[in-house]
């Protein structure tokens, strides 16, 4: 990595992170999973990523967030490759076959301009996390990036820290970065790789 590629990365947002460690693992053909679509940002992200021969996964509860991302998708010509699903990220498991996805990509909280009352919950999430693990090719990773700030956060957040310090060590690694020097709870990346 070049000296300004790496000051770039360390200025940019914990997602910015996310799709590095993602960029890392994914080749042209693999499947991916979206488990939270939102504006589609990533979902958009992940089908570049797995090119023609790939497939990516998306799930969210909003209708209204699987249509934002319908027409990102189409704008980008990408739709082909990309399956949306109107369904919580908890039940991801019921669409996928046992080791055969890369990348699992979250992003909790509320959806960005949406109603913020309608957020990701702690039994949904971890649900989706036990579906998702088994789910993972060797070298396959997932993301999650959880805010602290909102109502109802901090307890996904210690939910989903206590849950994956809890995996089993001989077949996964769980990394975490965490900015400590500022205020007003920033958000965590949490980072699991299936080595085994």
């Amino acid at each position: 990595m070049k000296d300004n590629e790496r000051i770039e990365i360390l200025s940019q947002r914990l997602v910015t992170w996310a799709k590095w460690f993602v960029k890392q693992q994914v080749a042209c053909g693999d499947i991916c999973v979206d488990a939270t679509v939102g504006n589609g940002f990533d979902t958009l992200f992940l089908a570049e990523c797995v090119g023609p021969e790939g497939k990516v996964y998306g799930f969210d509860i909003q209708q209204s967030a699987l249509d934002k991302t319908k027409k990102l998708l189409s704008e980008a010509g990408l739709l082909d490759r990309v399956y949306l699903f109107h369904d919580s990220h908890s039940n991801l498991g019921t669409y996928l076959s046992h080791s055969t996805v890369k990348v699992v990509m979250f992003n909790l909280g509320y959806l960005p301009g949406g109603d913020h009352s309608l957020i990701t919950k702690p039994e949904t999430t971890i649900q989706a996390l036990k579906a998702a693990l088994p789910l993972l090719t060797t070298d396959g990773i997932i993301t999650v990036v959880s805010y602290r700030g909102h109502r109802g956060a901090m307890e996904e957040y210690n939910a989903v820290n206590v849950f994956l310090s809890e995996i089993n060590s001989k077949k996964y690694r769980v990394f975490c970065i965490d900015i400590l020097n500022q205020d007003n709870l920033p958000p965590v990346l949490f980072v699991v790789h299936r080595y085994r």
